[in-house]
């Protein structure tokens, strides 16, 4: 077999590996999980953060102050969430019962 055309084939197949190994994983999420819920100004933000493995979850928020124009915020931790033992369980109720 030629040098050149098996250098080829293993090059083919070297790229159809990696690919196929870059496409699974990232159609696999990872353990953190991060949506924004709220922006105000362009460097205000809000950033929900949740552990997908344990069930903890954050809020990552800035502000920018109104008198020196500089940022602050903070990493608040927001409790755990805990599986139900069935779909539709209410697992906290809250408010008026009617």
């Amino acid at each position: 077999m030629n040098k050149k055309y098996l250098a080829s084939v293993v090059t083919l197949a070297l790229l159809v590996v990696l690919t196929t190994a870059a496409s699974t994983s990232a159609a696999q999420p990872g353990r953190y999980q991060a949506m924004e819920i709220r922006a105000g100004k362009k460097s205000e933000y809000t950033i929900f953060i949740l552990d997908t493995k344990d069930g903890h979850m954050w809020l990552l928020e800035t502000k920018e102050s109104r008198v020196d124009g500089k940022l602050t915020g903070g990493l608040k931790y927001q409790g755990k969430l805990r599986p139900g033992k069935n779909a539709g369980e209410i697992i906290i109720q809250f408010g008026e019962k009617d």
